[in-house]
């Protein structure tokens, strides 16, 4: 591994001292470049870039001072260390004020300098791990913004496809083997596109997941990737309230619950929802999280404040984990993250109304939902 020769810096109108501490430093493996005066100095330092600074401060007409500024404003990262006599130690400490690193006082032996330029050094590379961290940080941030609008793009019209699909299924009659299984095709290859997104998420944010406890009960359904039975319907016919500002969301599911016996009204937007909420009793809210006019949580929050006791089921393909702890947060009474499966969404209605189950299973159930 090549080790890294780190560029110094030296400055005083002494030709002994300066030729003295270029030799050490040079033994010592570094890059020096040596100039008599503070003006030379300035003209470097607009011209090449430096680790450490080492400056003599009393100078003629142009003084230590005088290029500590002009390092600050050319080289701010760059250590500066200042050389003075005992005599004029109030200008060391003044160049400290001004954002000198440290000092030197002359005369001073060769491992003092070695080890002040060292110090100097390791600030050096402290100073670039942390700003290279801080890089990594808004590269990592760049990224999970990324995955999470990717994960929204994708998401939504993810559902719409499986729900169609499954739509089809519910409509289709006994008997239509090849049907079946082109829809069972279907819903293999979106749950692999699923997969693909969740593992993106997972690599941007890979955060543990997080419940909420206490007096919150959530209900957080996850998609098994197999093929389940509709599971049966609550006795009596709910009224449910699908809330979202995709026209397609909105139709596809609304079938789905249509097929599955429940009394679905529609509203394309948070403040529509609201109103139908104000104006007709409804069973359930399923709302989107997502939506330009009032999201979920406001609608949420909106309508728990006038009846506590009405259930609301947030969904979401965008930021899951954290839709999924603000769900929990807010009180939602359940959570699906995009795309869901009509068996997921039929478990966790059952799961949010409490009803009792009907005794028709399976195609049972199906024929006479859509009968």
């Amino acid at each position: 591994m090549t080790q890294e020769v780190y560029a110094i810096l030296l400055v005083d109108d002494d030709p002994l001292v300066l030729a003295g501490f270029r030799e050490i430093l040079m033994r010592d493996g570094y890059d020096v470049t040596a100039v008599f005066s503070g003006r030379e100095a300035m003209e470097r330092l607009d011209e090449t870039a430096y680790d450490v600074i080492v400056t003599d401060l009393l100078m003629p007409r142009v003084s230590g001072l005088d290029v500590l500024r002009h390092s600050r404003e050319k080289q701010p990262e760059a250590v500066v260390i200042v050389v003075t006599g005992y005599a004029s130690v109030r200008s060391a400490v003044e160049a400290l004020r001004l954002g000198a690193h440290d000092y030197l006082i002359k005369p001073c032996d060769e491992q003092e300098l070695l080890f002040r330029v060292k110090m100097g050094i390791e600030h050096v590379r402290l100073r670039r791990d942390l700003r290279a961290r801080e890089l990594d940080t808004e590269k990592m941030k760049a990224i999970a913004q990324t995955a999470v609008t990717v994960n929204d793009q994708i998401n939504t019209p993810l559902n719409v496809i499986l729900n169609s699909a499954e739509f089809i299924r519910l409509k289709t009659k006994p008997g239509t083997e090849d049907v079946q299984q082109s829809l069972d095709f279907i819903g293999q290859e979106v749950n692999k596109i699923k997969t693909v997104i969740q593992k993106l998420a997972r690599i941007a944010d890979p955060r543990i997941k997080e419940y909420s406890n206490g007096a919150v009960q959530m209900v957080d359904v996850e998609n098994s990737g197999q093929q389940a039975e509709i599971p049966a319907m609550s006795l009596g016919k709910k009224r449910i309230l699908v809330v979202d500002d995709e026209l397609y969301m909105v139709h596809t599911l609304a079938r789905i619950l249509e097929a599955l016996g429940y009394d679905v009204v529609r509203a394309y937007g948070g403040r529509e929802a609201l109103r139908v909420c104000h104006s007709q009793a409804v069973d359930l809210v399923v709302t989107d999280l997502h939506m330009p006019d009032m999201n979920g949580l406001e609608l949420l929050t909106a309508v728990k404040a006038t009846d506590p006791q009405l259930p609301v089921i947030l969904v979401t393909g965008y930021g899951v984990e954290e839709a999924r702890e603000s769900a929990g947060k807010w009180k939602a009474d359940g959570f699906l993250g995009k795309p869901f499966t009509v068996t997921e969404l039929q478990r966790l209605i059952d799961q949010t109304l409490g009803g009792a189950p009907s005794p028709l299973t399976g195609e049972a159930t199906i024929t006479a939902a859509i009968s």
